[in-house]
């Protein structure tokens, strides 16, 4: 009986532990969708990004970004929270990123931070 618990006890944390990469990954996924759409006017958001950004110069890559020290998932949710155009020829407005949800934000930041070369998501 004893082994059976331990077996049963190994199977359901195989499985919890095999889960929850699957979900980083598919925020990961679910971030870079939103950068290619959202974030490409302003940032270059992939190394193989077809089009140049249109905004600039000065705006930081997300590789710029993801290699920032101090870059964590819950300090880019709240940049991208309350980010402005740093322009002061432009309205200050909020930027697109603002009006993401948190779960959106959460994703992009995901991306983000997997361009790490470590890929250590904080």
């Amino acid at each position: 009986m004893r082994k059976m618990w331990f077996l049963l006890y190994g199977v359901v944390w195989a499985a919890s532990a095999s889960a929850q990469p699957a979900l980083e990954d598919r925020d990961i996924r679910a971030g870079k969708n939103i950068a290619v759409t959202m974030c490409v006017a302003c940032h270059v958001v992939s190394q193989n990004q077809a089009l140049k950004p249109v905004l600039g110069p000065g705006i930081p890559t997300f590789d710029a970004i993801a290699n920032r020290s101090d870059s964590t998932i819950e300090s880019l949710s709240a940049a991208m929270k309350v980010a402005r155009w740093h322009d002061p020829a432009m309205a200050a407005t909020l930027l697109p990123m603002s009006r993401l949800s948190d779960v959106q934000r959460t994703q992009v930041a995901s991306y983000i931070l997997s361009l790490r070369p470590e890929a250590s998501v904080r």
